[in-house]
């Protein structure tokens, strides 16, 4: 799970590079392949930090299944979660407001400020995408938490059927914002990005851990180890083609959200590939997704998704570097300079604000977990 965290928060943050700089990733890395697939469609990262979400919230209660782990209690689980997720998000509002231009009228302060407060903003046209445009994901992932404790009761009784309801109403979902919408655009983007549309990816995550647990007290996975490094590879190659067939409907009108709405279910099931043929391969595979580099970007990621695009963007908008020409997309150095100084600057920050703010805060997660046992 750390190594597909750390994939996640890597494809948002290149993504959001190429939003702002327009680097050509294929000679920037001087790539014979073409990889300009993975910065323009790396937004599905957003798909698999919800599938982790999923996989991670449901996890104890797999482990409750099949190996009578203790669980905690509702009030500790919403304490956990607040531990989470409050400290960073609610310092980064704080900062942003504080410190920087808002880019919503003066009068609809309070507005703006309670719909984020209560990760409400994402239902409204108006503070969708206010105070940090990467806030919406948070509003769903916390929509989800609320309903989870309900879920997870009747997942672990009938897994099979709560996830095929979970898929098939997300799916009716999606479907009927594409069959009735009125018009495309920033309405149609909002309608189809609120949380009923990312239930099979919650879904999904949700089933590999009870799957993956299943399997694990089975004790007969060392005997299939060629199936699961076999299942892992596929995944993963599954995933590239998805995520290279995003350039199918890239030109079309709304072509890039209508692809997610059509094809989001199968991204679920190759991130379960994945996670549990990795979780059983060979261990030369296993370290395509269980190594230090993807570790360490699974530690910072919740501070650097916070943070990254926030940050490339007042850089690009200072024009930090400078760059040589009147657009900076029209000068190759500026581009390389600039992806390379907004990466550090991000790492940087969000690294630190990892380690000496949100640490301490799960710290006392950490506590309360050990508290809840008997």
């Amino acid at each position: 799970m750390d190594g597909l965290r750390g994939i996640a928060i890597l494809l948002v943050v290149i993504f959001h590079i190429w939003q702002l700089s327009w680097i050509d990733f294929k000679m920037f890395l001087h790539s014979p392949v073409d990889l300009d697939f993975i910065p323009r469609y790396g937004f599905i990262g957003v798909e698999v930090f919800f599938f982790v979400s999923g996989f991670c919230l449901f996890y104890p209660h797999a482990r409750n299944c099949f190996e009578q782990y203790p669980l905690a209690s509702v009030g500790v689980y919403i304490r956990n979660r607040a531990l989470k997720i409050l400290p960073s998000y609610y310092l980064a509002i704080l900062v942003i407001l504080c410190l920087f231009k808002w880019d919503f009228p003066g009068d609809k302060f309070l507005w703006h400020l309670c719909t984020h407060l209560f990760f409400i903003h994402n239902f409204f046209p108006e503070t969708h995408f206010s105070i940090n445009g990467v806030f919406w994901s948070l509003a769903v992932e916390v929509q989800f938490y609320v309903i989870f404790p309900l879920l997870a009761r009747y997942f672990r009784r009938y897994p099979s059927i709560v996830y095929m309801l979970m898929t098939c109403g997300a799916i009716t979902y999606r479907q009927y914002i594409m069959f009735t919408k009125q018009e495309g655009g920033f309405l149609y983007t909002l309608n189809l990005n609120q949380l009923p549309a990312f239930l099979d990816i919650f879904a999904a995550g949700m089933l590999t851990a009870y799957l993956l647990v299943w399997l694990r007290n089975r004790k007969l996975t060392a005997r299939f180890m060629p199936f699961f490094t076999l299942l892992m590879l596929s995944g993963i190659a599954g995933f590239i083609i998805l995520l290279q067939s995003v350039g199918s409907m890239a030109s079309l009108p709304d072509g890039l959200i209508e692809w997610q709405g059509r094809y989001r279910s199968l991204v679920g099931i190759t991130l379960m590939g994945m996670a549990i043929g990795g979780h059983f391969a060979n261990s030369w595979v296993q370290i395509i997704l269980s190594n230090r580099f993807l570790a360490f970007f699974s530690f910072i990621s919740f501070n650097l998704y916070i943070w990254y695009q926030f940050i490339g963007a007042k850089l690009f908008h200072a024009r930090f570097p400078e760059p040589r020409t009147l657009n900076p997309h029209d000068d190759p150095q500026w581009q390389v300079i600039f992806t390379f100084v907004s990466l550090v600057f991000g790492v940087l920050v969000a690294t630190m604000l990892t380690r000496f703010w949100e640490r301490p805060f799960l710290n006392q997660k950490v506590k309360s977990i050990l508290g809840s046992r008997p």
